[in-house]
């Protein structure tokens, strides 16, 4: 699979595990902190910021490439 494809099939699957499985459960709680998902396992591992949700996440699975959220907002990060 070409890596643009490939990275777009984990955005889809990551955005999906987040929204029907997460969503609900982290946003009342942890609004605004980062997650990165496993879209295989469908694990997630929480942090203040995107390096230190990573880096819980390649603790566990070295070799993944994670989908990356804030929890609460349409993005990770903005520009003003």
């Amino acid at each position: 699979m070409k890596n643009s494809k490939r990275i777009k099939v984990l955005a889809q699957e990551g955005e999906t595990i987040y929204q029907s499985r997460l969503k609900k459960k982290l946003e009342v709680k942890h609004r605004g902190e980062i997650i990165a998902i496993d879209v295989d396992s469908g694990k997630y591992f929480m942090g203040k910021t995107v390096l230190e949700a990573v880096e819980k996440g390649r603790q566990k699975y070295p070799n993944k490439l994670f989908h990356v959220i804030r929890v609460g907002y349409p993005a990770v990060h903005s520009i003003r």
